[in-house]
C-alpha cells in the first residue's frame, strides 16, 4: 500500500536536508510516527509538506520519499496560494498513493479534496480543532472584554501581530477546516470530543481511534515524591490566552497563605514586547507573585522531562483542548495532574484515579485540588501510579503503530465507511 503524508511542517529529515538554520524541534509527533511507521512491511510511504522559507525538494531516504514545497519567509499559517495547492496536486499524481494522510486540518492541504483536485480516499487525523477555538471563549478563555482590549498593544495592529490579528487567523482557518472534515472519507482521532465534533460535520466518515507516540524521553522518565521540589507547579504554553493562565495565576494567589513556598513554572513563551505577554506579567504583579513565578522560556524534550521530574504538580487549566500533548507527557512520566474538565481532556483522565478535573471556570476549586495533592503524599503517589500505567498503554508504540494500519487498510479503495468507535 503506498500511502502520502501531507504534514503541517516539516519532520526532522527535511530540516536535515535543507541544511543548517533550521530547528529540528518541530513535528516530534510526525517524526516519531514515522520513525515507526517508515518501516512497516507493505507500507510505502510518501511524505510532503508546504513550509516557509524552505525550498522545493524532492528526495528518497531510507525507503521514504520527501517532498517540500517552498513559501515565503513569514508566511501567514493559514493562508494558500494557488501555486502551492497545484504543487502539492502534483506531488499526489507522482507519487501515486492509494491513500492520502493528512496529520490535522489547520493547514490547507485537505483543500485537495474539497476542490476535486484528486480522487484518491483521503483520512485526516484531528489534532487540534480551530472551530471551536475560533469562539470568543474558546480563543481568549477567561478574558474580559475590557481585558481583551487591554492584551492588545495598538503597534501590533498595523504589523498583523497580536491577539486581534490571532483571533481573525484562526476565524479564517476554521471556515476552511469545516469544509476539509466534510470532504474527507475517513477521520482519526483520539477522544469522544473529537469524535463528536467530526461526526457532526461529516457523518458518513468512518472514524477510527489512532494514539499518539510521544518523545522518547518521556517513556524513560520516572516521577518520584522524593525527588521533587514540593508546593511546585508546572504549566506550558501559557501565551495564549485560551489556556487560562489567569485563572492558575490567582489559584496561586489563593494558595499562597497556606503555602508560603508555592512555585509556579511556565514553560513556553510570556513575551515581554507582545501585548498579551505585557498583560500577563502586570496580572503577575498585581497578585504580588513576581517572586514565585518562573519562566522557563522554550524548553526542548529532555528539558522537560527534568521538570516534570522535579515538580509537585502539573496543572492545565485550558479552556479548550483535544488531546494536549502536556498532559499525555506529565501523564506518562507518572506526575500528579490536575486538569480542567473541557474538550477531550475527560477521555484523558480519569478523575481520582488518573488526574483529578475541575470544571474550567471553578478557580475556588482548582485551588483545592492542588491543595489536596500538595497535602497527602497517598493522594499524589497513587495519582501518579494511576497515569503512567494508563499512558503507557496509552501511548504505546507498537499498538498505535497497528491501530494506524489497520485503519489504513480498511480505508484505502473506500469512499467513506460507517462512522464507528
Amino acid at each position: 500500500m503506498r500511502v502520502l503524508w501531507f504534514v503541517h511542517v516539516p519532520v526532522p529529515e527535511m530540516l536535515r536536508t535543507a541544511g543548517s538554520g533550521f530547528s529540528l524541534a518541530g513535528a516530534h509527533w510526525t517524526g516519531q510516527l514515522l520513525d515507526h511507521v517508515g518501516g512497516a512491511p507493505d507500507v510505502e510511504l510518501g511524505v510532503a509538506t508546504a513550509f516557509p522559507e524552505l525550498r522545493d525538494m524532492e528526495f528518497a531516504k531510507d525507503g521514504v520519499r520527501y517532498y517540500t514545497v517552498g513559501q515565503p519567509r513569514r508566511y501567514p499559517p493559514f493562508a494558500v496560494r494557488r501555486h502551492d495547492l497545484d504543487r502539492c496536486a502534483t506531488i499526489v499524481r507522482d507519487f501515486k498513493p492509494d491513500l492520502i494522510h493528512f496529520h490535522g486540518s489547520e493547514r490547507f492541504f485537505g483543500l485537495l479534496k474539497v476542490k476535486g483536485m484528486t480522487q484518491v480516499p483521503a483520512v485526516l487525523s484531528i489534532q487540534g480543532l480551530l472551530g471551536p477555538y475560533s469562539t470568543r471563549r474558546g480563543f481568549f478563555g477567561a478574558l474580559s472584554g475590557l481585558e481583551i482590549f487591554r492584551s492588545i498593544r495598538l503597534v501590533e495592529l498595523p504589523l498583523g501581530l497580536g491577539l486581534a490579528w490571532q483571533f481573525q487567523q484562526i476565524r479564517r482557518g476554521a471556515r476552511r477546516e469545516a469544509k476539509i472534515l466534510a470532504a474527507v472519507d475517513g477521520l482519526l482521532g483520539r477522544t469522544d470530543w473529537d469524535r463528536a465534533y467530526a461526526r457532526s460535520l461529516n457523518p458518513r466518515a468512518a472514524y477510527r481511534y489512532v494514539g499518539e507516540i510521544l518523545r522518547p524521553c518521556f517513556y524513560d522518565s520516572r516521577w518520584r515524591l522524593d525527588a521533587c521540589e514540593r508546593h511546585t507547579l508546572v504549566y506550558t504554553n501559557a501565551g495564549n490566552p485560551r489556556r487560562g493562565t489567569e485563572n492558575l495565576l490567582a489559584a496561586v494567589a489563593m494558595l499562597r497563605g497556606e503555602f508560603p513556598r508555592i512555585r509556579l513554572r511556565l514553560a513556553g513563551i510570556v513575551s515581554e514586547r507582545s501585548g498579551y505577554g505585557r498583560f500577563l506579567r502586570k496580572q503577575i504583579r498585581n497578585l504580588d507573585l513576581t517572586g514565585q513565578i518562573d519562566f522557563l522560556g522554550q524548553l526542548d524534550d529532555r528539558a522537560m522531562a527534568e521538570q516534570l521530574q522535579r515538580t509537585h504538580v502539573f496543572v492545565i487549566t485550558s479552556y479548550l483542548e483535544n488531546s494536549p500533548n502536556s498532559l499525555a507527557e506529565a501523564m506518562l512520566v507518572g506526575m500528579p495532574c490536575v486538569a480542567s474538565f473541557v474538550g477531550g481532556i475527560p477521555s484523558m483522565v480519569d478523575d481520582g484515579r488518573t488526574g483529578l478535573l475541575y470544571p474550567v471556570d471553578d478557580v475556588p476549586l482548582l485551588a483545592e485540588k492542588i491543595r489536596q495533592v500538595f497535602l497527602s503524599d497517598e493522594l499524589a503517589g497513587s495519582l501518579g501510579d494511576g497515569a503512567r500505567r494508563e499512558a503507557v498503554v496509552r501511548h504505546d508504540p507498537v499498538r498505535i503503530v497497528n491501530q494506524l494500519l489497520s485503519a489504513y487498510k480498511d480505508l484505502a479503495g473506500t469512499a467513506g465507511l460507517p462512522c464507528s468507535a
